[in-house]
């Protein structure tokens, strides 16, 4: 579980977020969607310990992020950034990365440890691809190994900034439905998304950012029928039972 509490990050002087507040609980997925700028990238690099917060708290699991010793922060958290190299190494090399946390200072993995990227590898659906290149793969497939990596980790709570972008539409359903199965599981599950369609369909709960702002929090399609996309987007949500669709506002009839 992690908590937004007040929370107020800035840079060089100027306030980025001001006054966030909301939480992610077990067997949740929950979209952060906002205008281009409003924060969302920010407050997830805050919430990865990455750059500070000036103000409020974050809270993992009911502790604050800050009282946490390193190793034992990542097993709590995975982040997974929009912009990650791309390694010359072998699929399964690059998932047992996310057993760092767990080793000592040998870096030796242990019996349980290689278990544990065999199972993340299975449910990543990259067991295949093992002995593979990370580099001959195309941008889904790494997204998916980079999860497998994520699920390695065997964090409560994963983070993810726009895991879909440069993905063809096959891969993004692809992978927002491993997000989907992995909150269903009960994980914890924070993710930055531009596409406003996949949010209404994938996600619990969606968090709506404006201006470094909190402007609402809540289900998504009650948010949407609400108006508050139309608000903070400037453009008119349309919904059917099945689905929906976007217009900008100047071609309301």
């Amino acid at each position: 579980m992690i908590e937004f509490e007040g929370v107020s990050v800035g840079y060089g002087g100027r306030e980025i977020l001001t006054d966030i507040s909301f939480s992610v609980g077990p067997g949740s997925l929950t979209a952060l969607v906002g205008p281009n700028g409003c924060g969302k990238t920010t407050l997830l690099r805050a919430a990865a310990r990455l750059i500070p917060h000036d103000a409020g708290r974050i809270l993992v699991d009911g502790k604050p992020a800050e009282d946490y010793r390193r190793r034992e922060f990542a097993r709590s958290v995975a982040f997974l950034p929009q912009q990650r190299p791309i390694p010359a190494i072998p699929v399964r090399s690059l998932v047992s990365h996310g057993r760092f946390p767990y080793l000592g200072l040998s870096r030796r993995l242990r019996n349980e440890d290689r278990q544990a990227v065999a199972a993340a590898m299975e449910a990543a659906g990259v067991a295949d691809w093992a002995e593979r290149d990370l580099r001959r793969l195309s941008g889904g497939e790494r997204q998916r190994v980079y999860l497998a990596m994520a699920l390695a980790q065997n964090a409560g709570t994963i983070l993810l900034d726009e895991p879909t972008t440069y993905l063809d539409l096959r891969a993004q359903f692809e992978l927002l439905g491993l997000l989907r199965q992995l909150a269903d599981r009960g994980g914890c599950v924070l993710l930055v998304l531009h596409e406003l369609a996949f949010a209404l369909r994938y996600s619990d709960r969606m968090v709506l950012l404006d201006k470094g702002r909190l402007a609402a929090a809540g289900a998504p399609r009650a948010l949407a029928e609400a108006g508050w996309i139309d608000r903070v987007f400037g453009v008119r949500t349309r919904l059917t039972d099945t689905g929906c669709w976007f217009e900008p506002k100047e071609e309301q009839g």
